[in-house]
């Protein structure tokens, strides 16, 4: 998360930032509001926070700036005042919060999460309802995925819970947002990966809890299961939660009930839930690992995607298809496969499955010099792995594979210099906007 703070006291916001920072929350930092308006500009955020008291452009003026140009991030406002007519005033500008000055950081922080948090799920579900906005799909050709979808297509329009297996980077979530696309309801998609949550904020996150329920819990906070209400709850990676968890977790499932921490009331939800694991449940059940009773409740209709070198063919239908939806946004329209390409991609194991497909064709893009893609353009993990009749076309790629992200910045920085540093063109050339430019150019460090 990248959080952008406003305020005329160096010494606020050079704690505010240590303490995001300590969150693992990105803060940048502006003295007034024509700085922070140049950072909104020329930068992406995720979240603002403004103090409503600054020379020149103050924290009114500039919310009311970001909301006229059309910034879609959640802005908090800050006050040392506490005057409710600004606060008022915040709210009918479309601030999201109010906190007055001195504030509890603990409590900044939870207000930035939730703000985050309701703008992406606004988002989700307003990107979902688009008559544009491209469906999911789920690519392959063969007869395990045909078997996929028809279970998809079986179970949708069910309440049946859903469990999804295959090994990571099969497109687990890929096939629970088509479940949820073609069930008909009409509430979020809310994803979480158990394995991601530390135990300790595990129920928290999932239930919600009341204020006052624990030291610094200031505000009343839904938890992911209301947030899906009327929707679809995605839990990957199921069998990485606890033991004491599962038990919670099944109550909720069997009631259609949540209790947030610190109430006594049940709170009826109407989540459909999909499930997903990349581990063996039935054994993990044996040894004691996981309840058998919360393994029969989410196993009702079982989905199991296998990895890609069990789908003859899918390989090559999937890199086709990543060529043209990812090459616009490398700036590479109009690229194609060549047939020596196509035979080491269907020759390769990809033990990373989908996901490491994706990102050889992401990176194949952006280093290849032609309107071809060739063997050569593609880094394979072992060039052992790729078994084709010419020697030479697999040759390429032995090398130590570099990092996407590296791939990237050398890809961005070299359009630079063929712009001759304008900023502008690169962009054009790249196909992306200017601000993403400017982000990408600061995450460097680069400086004319």
């Amino acid at each position: 998360m990248r959080v952008l703070v406003a305020d005329d006291e160096p010494r606020l916001l050079e704690s505010v930032k240590d303490f995001l920072g300590a969150e693992g929350i990105d803060a940048g930092t502006a003295p007034d509001g024509a700085a922070a308006r140049t950072l909104v500009s020329e930068e992406t955020w995720d979240a603002a926070v403004l103090d409503i008291r600054m020379p020149g452009m103050d924290g009114l003026a500039l919310l009311a700036w970001i909301k006229e140009a059309g910034y879609s991030l959640p802005v908090i406002m800050m006050s040392a005042h506490g005057d409710v007519r600004d606060a008022v005033e915040a709210m009918r500008l479309g601030a999201c919060d109010y906190l007055v000055k001195p504030f509890d950081p603990d409590e900044l922080v939870m207000r930035l999460r939730k703000a985050v948090r309701e703008r992406r799920l606004l988002a989700d579900r307003e990107a979902s309802r688009r008559p544009d906005s491209e469906p999911t799909r789920l690519i392959g050709h063969s007869p395990a995925i045909q078997e996929a979808l028809r279970l998809v297509d079986r179970a949708a329009p069910t309440p049946a819970t859903v469990l999804v297996s295959g090994e990571s980077g099969t497109g687990k979530e890929v096939l629970a947002r088509l479940i949820h696309e073609r069930s008909g309801r009409q509430g979020a998609f809310v994803a979480v990966n158990l394995g991601a949550v530390p135990e300790t904020l595990m129920e928290s996150e999932l239930f919600g809890y009341e204020k006052g329920a624990f030291t610094g819990a200031s505000e009343r906070k839904q938890g992911l299961f209301e947030l899906a209400d009327g929707g679809t709850l995605f839990l990957d990676e199921i069998g990485e939660m606890p033991l004491a968890m599962q038990v919670k977790i099944l109550r909720a499932i069997q009631e259609r009930k949540v209790t947030r921490l610190g109430g006594v009331k049940g709170l009826p939800v109407d989540a459909r839930i999909v499930a997903a694991t990349n581990r063996d449940l039935e054994a993990m059940v044996r040894d004691g690992l996981f309840r058998e009773d919360l393994y029969y409740r989410v196993n009702v209709v079982r989905i199991r995607l296998p990895p890609l070198r069990e789908r003859p063919g899918d390989a090559r239908a999937l890199a086709e298809h990543f060529v043209v939806s990812l090459g616009p946004r490398m700036g590479r329209r109009g690229m194609r496969l060549s047939a020596e390409a196509l035979k080491a991609i269907e020759a390769y194991p990809f033990p990373g499955n989908v996901r490491e497909l994706s990102n050889l064709v992401e990176r194949a893009l952006i280093l290849a010099d032609g309107d071809e893609l060739t063997p050569a353009d593609f880094q394979f993990g072992h060039a052992s792995d790729v078994r084709t009749s010419r020697d030479s076309d697999t040759s390429a790629g032995t090398e130590e594979p570099l990092p996407l992200a590296e791939i990237e910045k050398r890809a961005i920085l070299a359009a630079l210099r063929r712009n001759g540093g304008k900023r502008e063109a690169t962009a054009t050339e790249l196909g992306i906007t200017r601000r993403t430019l400017f982000n990408k150019l600061n995450e460097y460090g680069y400086r004319d």
